[in-house]
């Protein structure tokens, strides 16, 4: 099976389609929003900019790191505070009070420690960047994680009466620890890179990761010792509990602030700042609702009892019911965006597992996950919807169009249903749909916007990766793409995952068809593409395709795969082509090592009914050359079925002209590189040489990337028989491609073979 090449991944445009850039296009489009389109640019140069910091990079993996402990303590805090009556009772049928233990000791068990899950996640990722971005002194990600988790301990020891647990919560400790896992890390890859704090080590052992380890040694020690000074400083200045000491900061300016919409707007802000920077804003700020919208609650309901009007529009009850609808950042409607617009399948099925929880405003799955978490591109909605429905809620129970909100609603209870608890009045649950449509349009730009950051690194990536599956450089495990480090790696693996899926779906993998034109003007046969077009990537250039499925193994598969489509896509089109139309179909070199290999193909003749004498197999002159006995076997045995053999990329890079004479090959076909040879030049010598052996040896010659009338003229004159490329066609679909050759066969394309 061919890799591909530019002309087979890049359709030319025609007239009916658009090339992208076009410049009229572009300038018309300048002229309605220009003012637009810049800021559009220059919000994906900043967004993009900021998404490969490393600090960032390392946040948000380490959150997916953590993503087992926050998804199964997710669910567990979603049943554990039901507000199902129904199923509590189920629930104590069952299990009696056991489910309750196991509720609590799972929260305990995910959410109690994930401050620490966090801080050892990020040190070590944040050291594994370092190490892909340097190239120097490798760093160790578990030592990292380890000294780091140390310099947490020495500088947030709580007073004796504090319970360490509160540190290690996600909810309670998450924020110090990224500051402390920031800082150390930072501070640790900074002297691991002095060269005197390094340990002149030449080798220890059979082991080189204790080198490693003991080379950065003494900056693991410096890093610790200065946490130890930073404690010492703290303690002096009378701060002797870290973590009080900034939630105290955090919540001073708001006892003050009176029940107001400006200190509604303030709190919701601030809650959603710390949650973009991972903390539990809501928690953290627990002061501020307990000294003032919990009361504000009691006072409603008080107020409400005595016959009187509520006094308070703020209310915890409010803030759960309008504003935190799916959790913080309103989850709900940025799930509701994602299904709507986005068209990565990955990030729909995150989606669609985070929709469960946070239909009960367990929002951690998806900020985790996606993530929310530090991501740039999502910052601005994250930080507006939520004010947006808090003021629009605000102004709509001012108005009296909205009754007052009441405590005791549990806040697991789903938004619509939780509306209606909390007042009574159908009216607040059309409020809540209201501010879900709001929060949906307001992520909508944002998720179209994420969807194209995220292609647009994906090419990139993609880019690299083409450039190494075309070259002949392997890795360590005998692999080209997926032992890549690094991005390249990770997007080779998760596509290697996907092409296997992929196959089994209906339309992701499938062919194109490239007709060949005789000398006569007449078809010849068609060259049958593979094709892969990935749900979140768009198309996967084919030199990628081959090399992860000869990475993962699955290379015979892939090919019978083309194979088959190819053979039922010629015996579909008997009676409309000419009879001695053939199909081409490409062998990768792998395909060849399994000893089945012949008898493979000789079975899907016979299951498709197409006869053998209409196939030709192409095989890279790399391949044919290999002096393999068995392989030359197997080809002769297909050849005397009657399969054709052709030798694809022939006449550049290999002595190939001698293996002509023992090798079974009824066509070769021209490298590219060689058609834009010119009177005289060296090309034309080389492509005369081949044309005159194939000649001798009754040898098809076929000449594939002929762009230019030109160029065609040329190969005429040189003896070529059969043409392929953009002057005729380019890859098309099975229709179009049947099109194409009714159209030569009825002579509509032969002016191109008459003089001008």
């Amino acid at each position: 099976m061919k890799a591909g090449t530019a002309e087979e991944t890049a359709p030319a445009p025609t007239g009916g389609e658009r090339i992208t850039g076009d410049v009229a296009d572009d300038d018309a489009a300048n002229h309605v929003a220009p003012w637009w389109r810049l800021l559009a640019a220059a919000f994906a140069d900043v967004t993009e900019r900021m998404a490969d910091l490393p600090v960032v990079i390392a946040v948000q993996r380490a959150l997916a790191l953590v993503l087992p402990l926050v998804t199964v303590g997710a669910f567990a805090l979603m049943v554990r505070h039901t507000p199902f009556s129904q199923l509590r009772g189920a629930l104590d049928t069952l299990f009696g009070p056991a489910w309750i233990t196991m509720g609590d000791a799972l929260i305990s068990g995910t959410f109690g420690i994930a401050s620490l899950a966090v801080l050892c996640a990020f040190s070590g990722t944040m050291a594994m960047v370092y190490n892909q971005r340097r190239g120097t002194q490798f760093v160790s990600p578990v030592m990292s994680a380890i000294v780091v988790l140390a310099c947490f301990f020495v500088v947030t020891n709580p007073a004796s009466d504090m319970p360490w647990r509160d540190m290690f919560s996600m909810d309670r400790g998450l924020l110090l620890a990224f500051i402390v896992s920031v800082g150390g890390s930072w501070l640790f890859l900074r002297l691991s890179d002095v060269k005197r704090l390094q340990l002149p080590l030449e080798a220890v052992g059979h082991d080189p990761v204790v080198r490693d380890i003991l080379t950065v040694m003494p900056a693991g020690m410096l890093t610790i010792a200065i946490f130890g000074l930073l404690r010492v400083v703290l303690v002096d200045s009378g701060i002797p509990d870290l973590h009080g000491a900034l939630r105290a900061a955090m919540t001073r300016p708001f006892i003050e602030g009176g029940n107001t919409l400006g200190l509604g707007l303030l709190y919701t802000g601030l809650s959603q700042v710390l949650w973009f920077f991972g903390a539990h804003g809501p928690n953290l700020l627990f002061p501020i609702e307990d000294a003032i919208f919990a009361p504000a609650g009691v006072a409603n309901a008080a107020a409400l009892a005595a016959g009187q009007a509520p006094p308070f529009v703020l209310t915890k009850t409010f803030f759960d019911v309008f504003t935190r609808m799916g959790g913080s950042g309103s989850t709900l409607c940025l799930i509701a965006a994602i299904l709507y617009a986005s068209r990565d399948s990955g990030t729909r099925r995150l989606a669609m597992v985070a929709l469960l929880p946070a239909l009960c405003n367990v929002n951690e799955p998806l900020l985790f996950g996606l993530p929310m978490v530090m991501n740039p591109v999502y910052l601005i909605p994250f930080l507006l919807v939520p004010l947006a429905q808090t003021a629009a809620a605000h102004a709509a129970t001012l108005l009296h169009l909205v009754p007052y909100t009441l405590p005791d609603v549990v806040w697991t209870t789903p938004p619509l249903l939780n509306g209606y608890a909390a007042t009574g009045s159908v009216a607040a649950s059309l409020m809540q749909a209201f501010n879900l449509g709001l929060g949906m349009a307001l992520y909508l730009p944002f998720v179209r916007a994420a969807d194209a950051l995220r292609e647009r690194h994906g090419r990139h990536i993609l880019a690299e990766l083409l450039r190494t599956a075309s070259s002949s450089e392997v890795g360590p495990g005998g692999r080209k793409c997926i032992d890549r480090p690094g991005e390249q790696g990770r997007i080779a693996s998760s596509l290697a995952n996907d092409l296997a899926a992929a196959m089994a779906r209906d339309g992701e993998v499938f062919l194109e068809y490239q007709p060949q034109i005789g000398v006569d003007g007449r078809p010849h046969g068609a060259e049958a593409l593979l094709r892969w077009h990935h749900p979140a990537y768009g198309r996967i250039a084919p030199p990628i395709t081959v090399a992860l499925a000869e990475d993962t193994g699955i290379i015979d598969r892939l090919g019978m795969f083309v194979l088959h489509r190819a053979c039922a896509r010629r015996v579909a089109w008997t009676g409309l082509v000419p009879d001695g139309f053939v199909m081409s179909v490409n062998v990768a070199p792998r395909q060849l090592l399994n000893p089945r290999f012949d008898r493979d193909v000789l079975a899907a003749l016979a299951r498709t009914g197409l006869a053998p004498h209409l196939l030709e197999l192409e095989l890279t002159e790399s391949t044919v050359l290999l002096p393999d006995t068995r392989t030359i076997k197997a080809l002769r045995r297909l050849r005397t079925a009657g399969v054709r053999v052709a030798i694809d990329d022939f006449g550049m890079g290999h002595a190939s002209l001698r293996y002509l004479r023992d090798f079974p090959v009824d066509t070769v076909k021209i490298d590219r590189s060689l058609t834009e040879a010119s009177h005289g030049d060296i090309n034309e010598h080389i492509v005369r040489s081949i044309v005159d052996l194939a000649r001798t040896l009754d040898i098809t010659t076929v000449v594939e990337g002929v762009e230019r009338r030109e160029q065609f003229e040329r190969f005429v004159e040189l003896g070529c028989q059969v043409f392929q490329g953009y002057l005729f066609s380019r890859p098309v679909s099975a229709v179009q491609c049947l099109e194409v050759v009714a159209g030569w066969n009825n002579g509509a394309g032969r002016t191109l073979f008459t003089a001008p």
